[in-house]
């Protein structure tokens, strides 16, 4: 494989120009690049504004006219890896950027770009990867040229509608990678990608006619700044809905702090007022309990019956029940029960609260 191929002896063939346009930007000029004349040629712009890392696909094609040989510029391919996350959904797309680990120029070309576009052919077959020096500065891209950048030419062979081609690929790739620490995240893909193709074992004899029209490429810088200055507007777009919804966050957070103190201080209100009674309640029985009269001590002495003080009494009666070891109890419907076995207890089983009596 050749990537410097010498131009034709017998003279060069009329060109022709074909303009990329942006139809959604008045049809603003994106690049141009040439080819011969009697070549067909076309093009595509469409913007993604949901895609912030990458709004624009691109893509321009010009091909002979029995098809044969052919040359393809595609669209810029971006990827991106966390390598601190612990969960990366390898494959998807978001924000026009492919979750995807580093890889070397010529695994990504094999293994993700060419299948891209080729999956569907009959056939493919990769017959050769071979790393490319100074790609930009061949291209005239300033841009990459002033990067670290990595670069390979990879070699297929497919059937295409019958007849059997020989295709070559070349990408441009770049890395990069921002923030530090758990936030670590790497950028990378191609930067330049483009094909050209001819009969099989008529590629090294139509390179001097293929690779004229590549570098031709002449992109519009008005273009490239409605780009830049886009991407950056869409970034700006998207850290202040972020912001936002961190603020958002926040005040939820916020008010639910507020929520979680309210609701605690019910519930010391509701203790509070619950152990006052308790207390108070308490101290309504433990209160000290008058002595007993004269009749009252007279009833005791003849011993047919027993006083006993009754707690739900605020003026001191006494409750008389028979006399002997009995153990009395009360509820709160001031129904009594009386028992000798000092171990039973009347609130076992009973739907009622029992109180035991004491002796006046």
């Amino acid at each position: 494989m050749n990537p410097y191929p010498d131009q034709p002896a017998d003279g060069t063939p009329s060109m022709a120009r074909h303009q990329m346009v942006d139809a959604q930007h008045q049809g603003m000029v994106v690049a141009t690049f040439d080819h011969p004349d009697d070549w067909r040629a076309q093009s595509q712009v469409i913007w993604n504004f949901q895609n912030q890392a990458a709004p624009v696909w691109a893509y321009a094609a010009t091909f002979a006219p029995d098809g044969a040989e052919a040359v393809e510029f595609l669209s810029a391919e971006a990827f991106y890896w966390l390598p601190t996350s612990a969960f990366n959904p390898m494959g998807q797309s978001k924000y026009g950027m492919v979750c995807m680990p580093p890889m070397s120029a010529g695994d990504a070309m094999t293994r993700l770009v060419i299948p891209k576009y080729r999956g569907r052919s009959s056939n493919v077959r990769i017959v050769g990867v071979t790393p490319v020096l100074n790609l930009p500065e061949m291209l005239g891209d300033q841009a990459l040229a002033q990067m670290p950048t990595e670069s390979v030419a990879v070699t297929t062979e497919y059937d295409l509608e019958g007849r059997a081609v020989q295709e070559e690929w070349y990408g441009v790739k770049t890395q990069q990678q921002a923030g530090s620490g758990a936030s670590v995240q790497i950028n990378w893909g191609f930067g330049r990608v483009f094909c050209f193709r001819a009969e099989r074992g008529q590629l090294d004899a139509a390179r001097p006619r293929l690779w004229p029209i590549v570098r031709s490429v002449q992109p519009n810088p008005q273009w490239q700044r409605l780009y830049n200055d886009t991407v950056q507007a869409l970034n700006a777009q998207h850290g202040a809905m972020i912001e936002g919804g961190r603020a958002k966050l926040q005040g939820e957070a916020e008010f639910q702090g507020q929520l979680t103190t309210y609701y605690q201080e019910q519930r010391d209100r509701q203790n509070a007022d619950i152990s006052a009674k308790l207390a108070s309640d308490r101290a309504r029985q433990e209160v000290a309990q008058p002595a007993l009269s004269a009749q009252e001590r007279w009833r005791n002495e003849l011993g047919a019956e027993e006083a006993f003080h009754n707690p739900d009494s605020y003026e001191g009666n006494v409750l008389y029940q028979r006399s002997g070891n009995v153990i009395e109890w009360i509820n709160e419907l001031n129904e009594t029960y009386d028992t000798e076995d000092p171990t039973e207890d009347p609130n076992v089983g009973s739907t009622h609260t029992w109180r035991r009596l004491h002796q006046a």
